[in-house]
């Protein structure tokens, strides 16, 4: 089991800095004003989500628990600039630094489970908000470019990406449930 104390200060920061690099990096694959904030806002619920699990790997809870800080997360947000090529360039780095110190300091399995949790965030943020058409008609839940990020992100992750409509079926079903 790997505790947050395996790792020094800044091992720890540049590992919690990946899933919030994840987030966003959907987010700047499609930008669009609304559906951006929506993204955004689904990374607060999947936290919340993850830390109700009773199931989940110690490491991984720690990993919440100090992403649920407000404070935290805004030291932790990474400065980038330029184009959305530009900044995803950006993001693969911190998102390689990050797996690179959870695999070399984390139990294997757990930094499995991680790595998978981290694509599943960004599934889920991908999934948050429509994208295109005009007044929602002709919007898809997950854009071309949101689907090339998730399997871009799927390569830096090492991670299998689930069958492809798998996320946008299930945020479906969650806004029919919402709506009863």
């Amino acid at each position: 089991m790997t505790t947050k104390s395996d790792f020094t200060a800044e091992e720890w920061r540049t590992l919690l800095a990946g899933p919030l690099a994840t987030n966003v990096y959907i987010v700047v694959a499609d930008l669009s004003v609304f559906g951006s904030i929506k993204e955004i806002m689904a990374l607060s619920k999947d936290l919340a989500e993850t830390q109700a699990k009773p199931d989940i790997p110690e490491l991984l809870r720690f990993m919440v628990a100090d992403l649920m800080d407000k404070d935290t997360v805004k030291g932790l947000m990474p400065e980038i600039k330029g184009d959305p090529e530009t900044v995803k360039a950006q993001l693969k780095e911190i998102i390689k630094a990050a797996v690179a110190i959870l695999d070399e300091k984390a139990d294997p399995d757990e930094a499995a489970y991680i790595r998978q949790w981290m694509h599943d965030l960004a599934e889920r943020t991908a999934s948050a908000a429509r994208e295109g058409g005009f007044l929602g008609i002709g919007s898809v839940r997950v854009s071309d470019q949101e689907k090339q990020a998730l399997a871009e992100l799927a390569d830096l992750l090492g991670v299998g990406a689930k069958a492809e409509g798998a996320s946008e079926e299930a945020a479906e079903a969650g806004e029919e449930a919402s709506a009863e």
